[in-house]
C-alpha cells in the first residue's frame, strides 16, 4: 500500500506491505468552516460557562490581550479583529488594549515579525508587548511547589483574554486554554519547576490526557492565580482552516473544545506495533530535531517495548537549541540523559532531551532527515538514507511477520491501544 508522508514543503511516498500493515492512523476529516469570522463572532455571542464580554468590561476598563507566539498555527489575524471590535462595542478604548505575546521562554520578534503574525493593521493600531520572563512578578507556589511568576503587564490589566489553539500537547494533554499563562506569559523559574524532571516522568504527562495530567493541573493553579478571565480558542484542520471555535470561561469553554477536539484526533489500534512509521507533519513542524520529538514521542504510544519508530523529518534549521544537542552529547545512553537532568536541572531544554529519552529507553529510532549522520548518532538515534531503506532494515531487524503502523501526522494524531 502507498502511503504519502509529508515532509518539509512536499512529501515522500512509501509502499508498505500490506500483510504487514496493521492500521493508517489519521485524524477524522472534518471541513473548514465556511464562514470562519461568523463562527468566532458567534463563540464571542455565545460563550461557554461565562457571560459576554459586554456584560464583563466597559470604559475605562484597561485590557489584555494575550497571543501565541509565532510556533504555533493559531490564526490570530482572523481571531482578533472580530474580539477587538466587540471590545470596543463595550466601550473599550483602543488605547486601553496591550496585546501581550506570549513566548514563553522562545526568543521574541522583531517588528516585522509581529506583522507577520498579527497583521499590520493590529501591530501599527494597538500597543504589541513582548513578553520577557524575566520580567514577572512572583505570586507565591502552586500545590507542586513550583513558583508562580507571570508577566507584570498582564497582571496589571483590569481584565485577561487569551487566544489560542486546541490541539494535542505531547507532555501538557493539550494546548490551548491555561498555556496562555503557562509557560506562555511566566517566569523562567516557574517554566522549568512546571517542566521539570519529576513532572515530566510522571506517566500521565502525556498526549490527551488531562484529569490526572500534573503539568496541566499545575498550569490550571498558574492561570487561576494570574486571574486568566476569558478565552477565546480554536481548533484547525490540516490546512489550517477553523473547523470549531469555543470562547468563555477558561477551564470550561477550554474543556469543550478539547471534547471536541478528541473525537477527532484520537485513533485507536487494537495493539501496538512492531514498526511505527511516522513524520513530525511536515513544515513548518518538522524545521528541526526539537520539534520532531513531538512526532516521535506520540509514536512510541502505537510501538511495542522493543519495536522500532522510523521518522521522516526534513530539519532543514538543523539539531534546534544548542543545549538540546549538548545534553545528548554528554550523555553515554537514554538512562544517563535523564540522570543528568534529575542532578543538573534546570539546563537548557530539558523536557525535549527527557521525552526523547525515554522514548530511546523504550524503542529505537530510525530517521530520515537532512541532517548530517554524526548529527544523527549523537541523539542517539539511526540515520537513514531514504524511508524504503528505512523499512527495509526497520523489518530486517523485527522480521518479515512484523506489525507496522503508518501515523503520517505524528503529531497530530494520539495512538490509543485497547
Amino acid at each position: 500500500m502507498k502511503i504519502n508522508f509529508p515532509y518539509g514543503d512536499s512529501s515522500l511516498d512509501l509502499n508498505v506491505p500490506e500483510s504487514n500493515l496493521l492500521r493508517v492512523l489519521d485524524r477524522k476529516e472534518m471541513a473548514g468552516l465556511s464562514d470562519e469570522v461568523g463562527a468566532i463572532r458567534e463563540s464571542l455571542e455565545n460563550p461557554i460557562g461565562d457571560d459576554p464580554l459586554s456584560d464583563k468590561v466597559g470604559e475605562g476598563d484597561e485590557i489584555v490581550v494575550i497571543v501565541d507566539d509565532n510556533t504555533r498555527p493559531c490564526p490570530d489575524k482572523l481571531l482578533l479583529s472580530p474580539l477587538l471590535e466587540r471590545l470596543r462595542g463595550a466601550g473599550v478604548d483602543t488605547d486601553d488594549i496591550s496585546i501581550v505575546i506570549a513566548y514563553g521562554l522562545h526568543p521574541p520578534l522583531n517588528k516585522k515579525g509581529q506583522i507577520d503574525l498579527l497583521g499590520e493593521d493590529i501591530v501599527e493600531g494597538y500597543r504589541i508587548v513582548n513578553h520577557d520572563p524575566g520580567d514577572t512578578e512572583r505570586l507565591g507556589e502552586t500545590s507542586k511547589g513550583v513558583p508562580i511568576e507571570v508577566n507584570k503587564e498582564v497582571l496589571e490589566a483590569d481584565f485577561r483574554i487569551s487566544t489560542g489553539l486546541i490541539e494535542p500537547h505531547f507532555f501538557a494533554g493539550f494546548s490551548g486554554g491555561r498555556k496562555s499563562i503557562m509557560p506562555g506569559v511566566s517566569g523562567r523559574e516557574a517554566i522549568y519547576g512546571n517542566h521539570g524532571y519529576e513532572m515530566i516522568e510522571d506517566t500521565h504527562s502525556r498526549p490527551g490526557e488531562l484529569e490526572d495530567n500534573p503539568i496541566y493541573r499545575d498550569s490550571i493553579e498558574h492561570a487561576d492565580r494570574a486571574d486568566l478571565n476569558f478565552i477565546l480558542n480554536v481548533l484547525l484542520d490540516d490546512r489550517d482552516e477553523i473547523i470549531g471555535a469555543v470562547a468563555g470561561d477558561p477551564i470550561e469553554a477550554h474543556l469543550e473544545g478539547v471534547r471536541m477536539e478528541r473525537e477527532r484526533v484520537v485513533s485507536k489500534v487494537e495493539r501496538g506495533a512492531d514498526i511505527v512509521i511516522t513524520t513530525n507533519s511536515g513544515a513548518p513542524l518538522d524545521l528541526n530535531l526539537y520539534q520532531t520529538v513531538k512526532g516521535i514521542y506520540h509514536a512510541s504510544l502505537a510501538a511495542k517495548d522493543g519495536g522500532i519508530i522510523l521518522v521522516a523529518s526534513e530539519c532543514g534549521e538543523g539539531i534546534g537549541p544548542e543545549s538540546f544537542l549538548s545534553l545528548h552529547e554528554r550523555a553515554d545512553g537514554p538512562e544517563e540523559v535523564k540522570e543528568i537532568i534529575r542532578n543538573e536541572e534546570p539546563i537548557g531544554v530539558q523536557w525535549e532531551n527527557q521525552l526523547l529519552a525515554r522514548v530511546r529507553e523504550k524503542n529505537d529510532i530510525y530517521l530520515r532527515s537532512s541532517l548530517d549522520d554524526e548529527s544523527v548518532e549523537n541523539m542517539m538515534m539511526e540515520p537513514v538514507g531514504t524511508l524504503k531503506d528505512g523499512l527495509r532494515r526497520a523489518m530486517e531487524e523485527m522480521g518479515r511477520d512484523c506489525d507496522i503502523i503508518a501515523v503520517p501526522e505524528g503529531p497530530m494524531v494520539i495512538p490509543e491501544v485497547s
